[in-house]
């Protein structure tokens, strides 16, 4: 039987799996010379929300050579997000899709040969915090502060490199969209003292569903309308998505470290670079950093058993 490839070139052979060595010779370049050489296949990532951004990022890690995942997540895919998860397609069911499910297809479908776990809890969870903790390059995906805030504090105390992803659109007359990666290294900041997180909103998240509903009452304001998403683009995630991706890979390569914080402004069509010295005090960078267990962050587990 004569097949035809991608190059027009005709073979009578059976074509090589994608996992084939060669697949990875036009990225070569984008490692440093004294690296392991094992195709990436020994990194492993671990993705906390595998939503707009998450999706985007658990797809280009794969196309990157991650070889080992840890996908975490705890919601299915809704209508509404088909317009931009570059795992989801129009024949998944809705409801009866997680998407931990659907980023580990696409991970799959692109290296059959790749471990893939998944936490189909949300991330105030023990199976969540304990892959957190495991090790490995975080990547968080998440669209609220109050996860934020325990993310942070969680890669705080188990000392690991974490990529926090967001992008935002601001709906008016001239329209403001874009989004920011900051790369969280052990000695360069955090969300809470570079000021890229709202604590008093982190807060709000993080309230029992009594108290969300006292809010609710005492300003009026219905408790749906408090989890009302906002605007969401596919274009605008996957920049996001790929900056993140690409500091995540020259720095796991060794080819230097990671920006601190990239901020990408659609609207004006750049992206800046911060280079702003890391706050000389804060509570998480010194008194949360590396103290592990002691950190008490069991705190926030909703599946903590009582005393």
């Amino acid at each position: 039987m004569c097949l035809t490839f991608f190059g027009g070139s005709k073979a009578s052979h059976t074509p090589q799996p994608y996992w084939h060595p060669a697949a990875w010779t036009r990225s070569r370049g984008l490692r440093h010379p004294k690296s392991c050489g094992c195709n990436r296949s020994c990194w492993v990532s671990i993705v906390v929300g595998c939503g707009g951004l998450g999706s985007h990022v658990a797809q280009q890690l794969a196309y990157l050579g991650v070889g080992k995942f840890t996908l975490i997540d705890d919601e299915e895919l809704d209508v509404t997000n088909k317009n931009r998860y570059v795992t989801a397609f129009a024949a998944d069911p809705v409801p009866g899709s997680a998407k931990v499910n659907l980023a580990r297809r696409q991970i799959l479908l692109i290296n059959p040969k790749a471990d893939v776990i998944i936490v189909g809890e949300e991330l105030r969870s023990s199976s969540a915090f304990r892959a957190v903790a495991s090790g490995g390059y975080i990547f968080g995906c998440l669209d609220n502060d109050g996860a934020r805030l325990i993310l942070t504090e969680l890669c705080a105390a188990y000392r690991r490199r974490y990529f926090d992803l967001a992008t935002e659109i601001i709906p008016s007359d001239r329209a403001v969209y874009g989004g920011r990666v900051f790369a969280s290294w052990g000695d360069n900041g955090c969300l809470v003292c570079r000021e890229l997180l709202n604590l008093a909103e982190a807060r709000r998240d993080l309230e029992n569903s009594a108290a969300r509903q006292d809010r609710a009452n005492l300003y009026g304001v219905p408790v749906a309308d408090l989890n009302e998403a906002g605007p969401s683009v596919v274009s605008i995630n996957g920049v996001v998505a790929s900056l993140a991706v690409t500091e995540f890979a020259v720095a796991a390569a060794g080819l230097r470290r990671p920006h601190t914080l990239l901020t990408y402004r659609g609207d004006l069509g750049r992206v800046t670079v911060s280079a702003d010295p890391a706050p000389t005090r804060c509570y998480y960078c010194h008194e949360i950093y590396g103290t592990e267990d002691a950190a008490d962050l069991e705190r926030y587990l909703l599946d903590r058993e009582p005393a």
